[in-house]
């Protein structure tokens, strides 16, 4: 997963080692369980991936990323450049949850049905939910890796996302560095593990059950629109 390229990163490798290092701080902070079952990301498959999720947001921040990323000359990475990196990402993000929603729908009735033919339930899937048109015979879900690993549950990757943004809504967009909520975070999403139901995890960091409403603002919000001088 970490397995990146010599000298400097690119910026997707960062956001890979910030997801990567989410799953890792779980594993170690979450560590001390009475039971090994119940220890580090053995939580629910449905939440798993969302502190990984969440901690790519760190890797977006203009102010994070100055204390790190430098270029040749050692001079830190604009601020205004960032800014346009987060423009460009959140460009088509509607027709990316839509293409995830076609894999999940793929990872389910492959394992639901069975068929003995494939490819027209992956096409029906995929089209009814993708903006881009599918290409004939390029068999998608031989390389859809995560059928061999989240099999029927795939939904569970986008499922986790809705969680994450929910999470990150109690941070302070302006001040990631902010000790007060993240020790919060630390003691009551990372520490317990898998001991309590991470819905129960998320309610005590929250003061609340968690909802849709975060996601539904994240996939509404416009880039922000730049001028070409």
């Amino acid at each position: 997963m970490c397995n990146f390229s010599r000298g400097l990163m690119e910026h997707q490798h960062v956001v890979t080692l910030f997801h990567e290092f989410g799953h890792l701080i779980h594993h170690v902070v979450g560590g001390h369980q009475d039971w090994a079952r119940f220890s580090g990301v053995a939580t629910e498959w449905d939440f798993v991936e969302a502190p990984s999720q969440m901690l790519e947001e760190w890797a977006w921040d203009a102010t994070v990323l100055a204390t790190f990323a430098v270029d040749e000359t050692g001079t830190p990475i604009p601020a205004e450049l960032v800014e346009r990196m987060r423009a460009a990402k959140d460009f088509g993000k509607g027709i990316a949850v839509l293409t995830q929603v076609g894999y999940t729908e793929v990872s389910y009735l492959l394992h639901q049905d069975r068929p003995a033919d494939h490819d027209p339930v992956v096409v029906d899937a995929v089209t009814r939910h993708s903006r881009i048109a599918e290409v004939p015979q390029t068999h998608f879900q031989a390389s859809f890796g995560h059928l061999a690993g989240y099999t029927s549950a795939y939904y569970t990757y986008l499922w986790s996302l809705v969680i994450a943004k929910d999470l990150f809504s109690a941070f302070d967009a302006g001040d990631l560095f902010d000790p007060v909520v993240a020790q919060r975070y630390r003691d009551r999403i990372l520490a317990p593990g898998g001991s309590r139901d991470a819905a129960d995890s998320v309610a005590d960091f929250l003061g609340r059950p968690f909802t849709f409403d975060a996601f539904a603002a994240w996939l509404d919000r416009a880039p922000t629109p730049h001028t070409v001088s």
